[in-house]
């Protein structure tokens, strides 16, 4: 071989090098590669922590177009399914809209294990934040899921739930909001992360008071200062921000007048004032990625 056959052979081999590897890494650069795109309404059961468990997943054909989506894992109240929470929020309509899928998991007994409350998942020891991560899983080994936003909220001991879940799975949930309920869990996150608190200000079940205590703890945790802005996304509902959080973690309190037990303009509130669905999904869209979040311990 003649030396200028040699560097054409040379030039040849280092162009199929280039565009070889620029093949290759388009596919594997790829995060929906190999994910579903079919959209529709899912039920899956699972087993975790040695029990089978359930849920829903809603896929709107929005979120399924070969991005990675948002996800928000939604939390029925006690007594209540998967279907009612679904349909008393209107997410899955609201996850249509904004390119989102929401799952909804079913509690032991309709009940979650909040760290406190409720029976009988409480009682049981159920472990529901490992359901919680199970889930997550689950929908992601599926679905191109955005690990950098995925939500929590829930409604009643679904909120208790979200709760917990702002205290334990802060590495995995970029923001929470809480609705109708309390913090009964110990906590200390592993990061500050975005919390919105919502509580009706009537409610005889989840009285009012315990809004503030949860968000005054999460002020201390977020190490907030300062004098918190207010307010009025609504007639009935005034929104207290804290300032100057560790992280710009955004911790916010809204007391929603004129309701007792109910999810803020929701099917059993549907001339309320204050939507709930609507504001709790731009208080996480306004949230910045967590760059940190998407691991499993």
């Amino acid at each position: 071989m003649t030396a200028r056959n040699a560097q054409q052979l040379l030039f040849s081999l280092a162009l199929a090098a280039l565009f070889g590897c620029g093949s290759s890494d388009s596919v594997v650069d790829d995060p929906c590669a190999g994910k579903s795109q079919e959209a529709g309404t899912r039920e899956i059961v699972i087993q975790s922590g040695g029990r089978e468990r359930r849920m829903v997943v809603e896929v709107p054909e929005s979120a399924v177009q070969g991005e990675p989506a948002p996800l928000v894992v939604l939390f029925h109240g006690a007594l209540a399914t998967p279907e009612v929470i679904l349909a008393n929020t209107r997410f899955a309509e609201k996850g249509a809209e904004a390119d989102f899928i929401t799952v909804a998991g079913a509690g032991i007994e309709n009940t979650w294990n909040g760290g406190g409350c409720c029976d009988p998942a409480a009682a049981l020891g159920v472990d529901d934040v490992g359901f919680t991560r199970d889930m997550i899983e689950t929908v992601s080994d599926e679905l191109c899921i955005d690990p950098e936003r995925v939500f929590a909220t829930g409604f009643s001991n679904g909120g208790v739930m979200t709760y917990r879940l702002a205290c334990e799975m802060a590495d995995v949930f970029s923001a929470t909001a809480p609705v109708a309920s309390a913090l009964l869990a110990d906590c200390e996150p592993s990061r500050p992360a975005p919390i919105l608190i919502i509580q009706n200000v009537e409610d005889p079940i989840a009285p009012f008071p315990l809004g503030p205590a949860g968000f005054n703890r999460f002020q201390i945790l977020h190490e907030c200062s300062g004098t918190p802005v207010e307010s009025q996304p609504a007639a009935n509902a005034t929104c207290e921000t804290a300032q100057a959080c560790t992280d710009e973690a955004t911790t916010e309190l809204c007391a929603i007048g004129g309701i007792s037990h109910v999810w803020p303009g929701g099917a059993t509130n549907p001339s309320g004032a204050y939507d709930a669905t609507d504001q709790i999904w731009d208080f996480f869209a306004a949230q910045p990625p967590c760059e940190s979040c998407g691991t499993r311990s």
